[in-house]
């Protein structure tokens, strides 16, 4: 760990992170470093004489400013399309006459069911099937019913998902959402 610490160079201090960066054709020098163990052990020290107990060790294969900025470059990038991801999925549609797919009734359905309270209780569930079965309804009338052996597929799958999400047999799902749609006379 001497010879990998003697071989480092100290980059940059920002914020909570101490880059440090080691050029070496000698792996197991930069391995020593990489590792859990010393990487906790630096950190320790740093924390110690800093003062600052949130401090992160970074070890890079370079020790340049150009490799500290390319990996920051490189985290921003991730963050950026982690949060567009992100957006994406809060950006599913709120009602069913928005959506344009089965898979998006059922990411609909699904952000339903993890901000329903009571969930794991059946009276929690039975509120929530009723709503997953007016989203359905209301789906099967946006998307023209069922008929077609790829759309019945895609409507058995969320049917299938609900029933899981509920404990209940989606057979049974199926019978109380036709049961629904007859009664409408749909």
């Amino acid at each position: 760990m001497y010879r990998a610490l003697d071989a480092s160079v100290p980059i940059a201090w920002e914020g909570n992170v101490f880059a440090i960066g080691i050029e070496t054709t000698d792996g197991l020098i930069s391995g020593t470093l990489k590792s859990n163990d010393s990487q906790m052990k630096i950190e320790q020290a740093l924390r110690h004489v800093t003062g600052n107990r949130e401090l992160k060790l970074r070890v890079l294969d370079s020790p340049t400013i150009e490799a500290w900025n390319s990996v920051k470059a490189g985290e921003a990038a991730l963050a950026k399309l982690q949060q567009q991801r992100q957006e994406s999925l809060n950006a599913t549609p709120t009602q069913a006459s928005d959506a344009a797919t089965w898979d998006d009734i059922y990411n609909q359905l699904n952000q339903l069911w993890s901000g329903y309270e009571y969930r794991t209780m059946a009276s929690g569930k039975g509120r929530y099937l009723q709503e997953a079965l007016a989203v359905i309804d209301a789906a099967m009338d946006k998307l023209g019913g069922t008929g077609g052996e790829q759309n019945e597929r895609a409507f058995s799958r969320t049917l299938e998902r609900v029933g899981a999400m509920v404990g209940s047999e989606p057979a049974l799902l199926g019978y109380l959402l036709h049961e629904r749609r007859r009664l409408a006379g749909k």
